[in-house]
């Protein structure tokens, strides 16, 4: 229990002490992993390398086609857009550079990242649905019985935000793709406003209905003190549970001092409050807030994130085209290092919320990318060098704490490879992913890693199911 995810408690609502390990039963210590959980955020348009990535050189070769560099081992901040936002997660986040996106249009896509595909030649919008054919990685896993084993709302298997209202281009846009009641792919419309976010969880949260009014003259320290004092007391309660009491105590003692002046929402299952100040990072944060609180109650365990930009297509579309080099308008610069920011934080927030074993950013995987490439006036909407950071391990499967660049001679790795992997980091096969009659996910043109010496192994049936050399480190599943 970290101090910054706190419970927040009103009138009607039963406090209620955290879960003790030492107190459960003995069947409750071999319950085995923790779930794992998948959270991708995505915003619009795209860097330039030397942004994105900026000093993130020097790797040296650690496999074939595959170079590393410990995240460590860069003084100062990664570039100047990952800035310092990762410094408290450094050892838990990977930097990846090296992928690309088969295609046959390259222009305005909102499908890149989260399905390998781009739009069938011709088609110019960004509700056009992947040529593929495939959903996208959060509708296929959101909908495996491996990620959830019991029955869950179809609200709860994925949820999907888009919190930035300002934004014309982004609008009810999102990075995810499911087949509709007549078979054909369409976009997610996602949920925008806080409450409708809540309402998703409100019964869990031990609250059926929002209060109108806020009782905040009940003592939250009371609700649950005499409790406090008798499990304490107990005889069976481990030094490590005494500890985690006392700190839950003091983190309601925090709260009381400061109910009065926060807005809060009712809960149980540790529903956290809104985040301070006011402004678009502090909307975002709160909702971020709320989709980890899910995750740590195992309320969901499939989360996307749609981060707009603070300003409408007119002008960030004008700057994106403009894009040349280490030269990026101040406004697009300010709204990409934004959501390093976010994202960093949102590390950082997942990395404080204790899990079964170790936390909760250690049992997830946090994947962002963005809409294009790494790009330049000439190729600015590029489907090349995709702009990528994972946060977490996956429960395992994954290696952090590295910048790793698998191009080659100046070609990239599918980026389908890239999802391939993260789907086997959440326990799922080919079996799993792949539509009939094609091998691997999403799009392989004929010029898929024209170029790379080992073009031939990728691009076979077993490359295409291959998880990505020194990345992965789970189990070979096919």
């Amino acid at each position: 229990m970290n101090r910054r995810f706190f419970l927040k408690g009103l009138g009607g609502a039963a406090l209620t002490l955290p879960a003790l390990t030492s107190l459960l039963p003995n069947r409750a210590h071999a319950l085995g992993a923790p779930p794992r959980r998948y959270v991708q955020l995505m915003n619009p348009y795209g860097p330039t390398a030397a942004t994105f990535y900026g000093g993130l050189t020097g790797a040296t070769q650690a496999a074939a086609n595959v170079r590393t560099r410990a995240l460590s081992s860069v003084s100062g901040a990664l570039s100047p857009i990952l800035g310092n936002a990762f410094d408290a997660v450094r050892s838990k986040v990977s930097v990846l550079r090296g992928f690309e996106v088969p295609v046959n249009n390259p222009n305005h896509q909102y499908c890149f990242t989260t399905t390998a595909s781009g739009y069938a030649p011709g088609l110019d919008g960004d509700g056009y649905p992947p040529q593929a054919g495939n959903e996208s990685i959060d509708v296929v896993l959101s909908k495996s019985a491996k990620v959830y084993a019991a029955p869950q709302p179809s609200a709860r298997r994925l949820v999907n935000i888009n919190p930035l209202t300002s934004d014309d281009y982004s609008g009810n846009r999102s990075f995810s793709w499911q087949r509709n009641a007549s078979n054909n792919l369409q976009m997610l419309s996602p949920l925008k406003s806080t409450s409708s976010l809540l309402g998703v969880f409100m019964s869990s949260f031990g609250v059926a209905n929002m209060p109108s009014t806020d009782a905040r003259e009940v003592s939250l320290v009371q609700a649950v003190h005499a409790d406090y004092l008798r499990v304490r007391a107990g005889p069976r309660i481990s030094v490590d549970d005494k500890r985690r009491l006392d700190a839950y105590l003091a983190l309601i003692d925090d709260l009381e001092r400061d109910v009065k002046a926060t807005q809060m929402m009712p809960s149980v299952c540790a529903a956290p409050g809104a985040e301070p100040g006011n402004g678009a990072d502090a909307l975002v944060r709160t909702q971020l807030r709320v989709l980890a609180a899910a995750m740590a109650c195992d309320l969901t365990r499939v989360g996307s994130v749609m981060l707009g930009m603070s300003a409408g297509y007119d002008t960030r579309h004008t700057e994106h085209h403009a894009m040349n080099g280490t030269n990026v308008a101040g406004g697009m610069m300010a709204d990409l290092r934004g959501f390093a920011a976010n994202v960093g934080w949102f590390c950082s927030f997942l990395d404080g919320i204790s899990d079964t074993s170790g936390t909760l950013l250690d049992n997830s995987i946090v994947y962002w990318s963005m809409q294009y490439g790494c790009g330049n006036s000439a190729d600015s909407h590029t489907p090349k060098d995709m702009p990528i950071v994972v946060g977490g391990r996956g429960g395992g499967a994954l290696a952090a704490g590295n910048f790793i660049d698998f191009s080659a001679n100046g070609v990239g790795m599918p980026l389908n490879n890239l999802l391939v992997t993260l789907f086997n980091a959440m326990g799922l096969s080919s079996t799993d992913y792949e539509r009939a009659g094609s091998a691997g996910f999403g799009l392989y043109t004929g010029n898929t890693m024209a170029g790379r010496a080992d073009q031939a192994m990728w691009t076979a049936t077993a490359g295409r199911r291959t998880a990505l050399p020194v990345f992965y480190t789970g189990p070979a599943l096919g």
